[in-house]
């Protein structure tokens, strides 16, 4: 079943338990898939297939419809558990059939005309809560539609399925393959982006607007693990997606019932990821804000940016609030080992060996979804770190200045301002980076007319830019968070936290990167 855990974002209780079935549907079916966006749906902007079904007898749709549903003169009204109405002139049957001749379109795009050519495609709709009347109409055949009658019996989503299968193969047309293992899993690779998407953790977020983004390989790697694993040490460098990855294991682990924590050092990402979409059920704390003892210990803890705890003070004190602890418990720790350790807390290689001892499973996320080509080129070449392979495509060039004289280089970030400013860029996609606090940044030394509207970030200025103020913060302040346009200022080769700073400083830039230096940043050996 993918997702494993259905998102909490569903508020529909049909869906919810067909989900739950699903996951007890044997057979000849391979697996089953929830909630599909469409958006090159044939006869609307967004289309939502709420389940597809695949096995060796082919590939279906199933449309859910709780609470009552009935049809009078070819209005069709649905009614929910609190009385609310909702009615329309398109049939549920009409829907899935629309939506299943895109479904076809979608997976053809991606595998081959000639590869699906003799598989079977189909559709059933599925009303959980009611049964139809028995004079159906001519719309529909019987054998699409699995109602309350059917789902009344313990085996009854299985058997209609079956129906549901036979009926469609027996159609003319010549689509009667058996599909094999092979196959199977091609369309299972081919769709699961679609269906298994995540709220990404936008630098602005309203609370109308929450993009979707399409997990990479690794990721869902890491979302499987949980099932079979109770404890994950996940490394993955800059812009993988760890604190995505985070809030969605907290998010699946608070649906399934566990009492969830997610903690990290940083007050500011703690906050901001309490208020992320579907983390209303998750404990979202602040390492140092957690209280002391093992009263309300959590069936499960996420830690982001984990390195910032990974000593055996800090573990000691985690490890009180775990059920069963560190040995026994169920963890996930989320880390960057490697590149930012030591820029906040302290990372202890004897603790992160006693941590490895416990047997968790170790996974490497590697595709960097943050950061454009040009941007990991450039923090590969001026730092040495490995910030693995661009999944964000392209983006402008790097602006590097290197100035020793402060005056002409504040000039210069002037400059830059300017430009994003003339070319559009609203200021709330720019974040002004300095691993000094904003006073003693070159960014103090900005001309007024730029100077009066910068502000220091905190959590209300993060969810609520003031239009038309430029936030600044802190390198350590911002790392597990992004913008669209990042300037940073006041790192230069001088000793490793440094270059710890400049690492974290460039890679928190999702499109543009400009960076003043004092003088020229050598050029470092690639580490990979």
């Amino acid at each position: 079943m993918v997702p494993e855990v259905i998102s909490p974002s569903v508020k529909s209780a049909a869906e919810a338990r067909i989900h739950r079935r699903l996951k007890l549907v044997g057979g000849d079916w391979s697996f089953a898939l929830h909630s599909l966006n469409l958006p090159e749906h044939g006869w609307k902007r967004v289309s939502e297939i709420d389940f597809v079904v695949a096995g060796r007898r082919g590939v279906y749709v199933l449309e859910v419809k709780g609470g009552r549903v009935s049809c009078t003169n070819g209005i069709w009204t649905h009614t929910d558990r609190a009385g609310t109405q909702r009615r329309r002139r398109e049939s549920p049957f009409a829907q899935a059939s629309s939506a299943m001749f895109t479904l076809q379109r979608r997976i053809e795009d991606r595998l081959g005309r000639e590869a699906m050519r003799r598989v079977t495609i189909g559709y059933a709709v599925v009303f959980p809560d009611c049964q139809l009347p028995d004079q159906t109409p001519v719309e529909w055949d019987d054998e699409n539609l699995i109602d309350r009658r059917l789902l009344d019996r313990t085996d009854g989503l299985h058997r209609g399925l079956n129906r549901m299968a036979d009926y469609w193969r027996a159609k003319p047309g010549g689509r009667q393959a058996t599909l094999e293992e092979p196959l199977l899993r091609e369309i299972l690779q081919a769709l699961r982006p679609d269906f298994d998407a995540v709220p990404t953790l936008r630098q602005i977020v309203t609370d109308a607007e929450a993009d979707l983004v399409a997990l990479t390989a690794g990721q869902y790697r890491t979302l499987d693990s949980v099932e079979h694993n109770p404890r994950l040490l996940v490394e993955g460098g800059a812009g993988t997606g760890k604190t995505m990855l985070a809030a969605e294991l907290c998010r699946r682990s608070a649906a399934d019932g566990k009492r969830t924590l997610f903690t990290c050092r940083s007050q500011v990402v703690a906050g901001f990821v309490r208020h992320q979409p579907g983390m209303q059920d998750v404990h979202v704390v602040p390492f140092a804000n957690l209280p002391p003892g093992t009263d309300g210990a959590f069936d499960v803890v996420v830690v982001d940016e984990a390195q910032d705890i990974v000593n055996f003070t800090d573990l000691s004190y985690l490890d009180s609030r775990i059920a069963g602890g560190l040995t026994d418990g169920s963890w996930y720790l989320l880390l960057d080992s490697n590149n930012q350790r030591g820029l906040v807390g302290s990372c202890d290689d004897e603790a992160l060996d006693y941590l490895r001892s416990l047997r968790p499973a170790e996974l490497r996320l590697r595709d960097n979804c943050r950061n454009t080509r040009q941007i990991v080129t450039s923090t590969q070449r001026m730092t040495g770190a490995d910030t693995g392979v661009s999944a964000a495509g392209e983006g402008p060039e790097v602006m590097v200045v290197h100035e020793p004289d402060r005056a002409r280089r504040a000039a210069a970030a002037a400059t830059e301002l300017d430009r994003l400013h003339e070319n559009g860029i609203p200021a709330s996609e720019i974040i002004l980076l300095s691993p000094l606090p904003l006073q003693e940044s070159l960014f103090a030394d900005l001309p007024a007319r730029w100077r009066h509207r910068v502000d220091v970030l905190d959590l209300h200025t993060l969810r609520r830019p003031t239009r038309g103020r430029i936030a600044f913060a802190r390198v350590e302040d911002f790392k597990g968070l992004e913008n669209r346009f990042v300037l940073l200022a006041d790192v230069g080769p001088v000793d490793p936290r440094h270059n710890r700073s400049l690492y974290v400083g460039m890679t928190r830039a999702r499109v543009g990167l400009w960076l003043a230096t004092a003088q020229r940043t050598p050029q470092r050996e690639d580490h990979r």
